[in-house]
């Protein structure tokens, strides 16, 4: 629930970031007052398009994570130099 919550959030960022820049544009651009908005704006959207990214890579390796799991193949990873290894229940 908390990562769909993160998600519509990142996208109602990204959205109103769009929105804004776009009617700033179609107003026009006189003022460097204006050109400072529409470049804050856009470092925003780039900014939530990054985030909206790499919560899709974490998802991923999540997925594989549990189709790993669900296939039953052990773990790939090796254990610790001078320590036992993993415990299995």
């Amino acid at each position: 629930m908390e990562r769909w919550l993160y998600r519509g959030l990142v996208l109602a960022v990204l959205l109103g970031a769009a929105i804004l820049t776009t009617y700033l544009g179609i107003r026009g651009v006189t003022t460097g007052t204006d050109r400072v908005k529409i470049g804050a704006l856009l470092a925003l959207a780039l900014v939530a398009g990054a985030v909206g990214f790499l919560m899709r890579l974490a998802d991923l390796r999540i997925h594989q994570e549990l189709r790993r799991r669900r296939q039953g193949r052990p773990q790939q990873t090796s254990p610790p130099k001078g320590g036992p290894g993993p415990i299995r229940w």
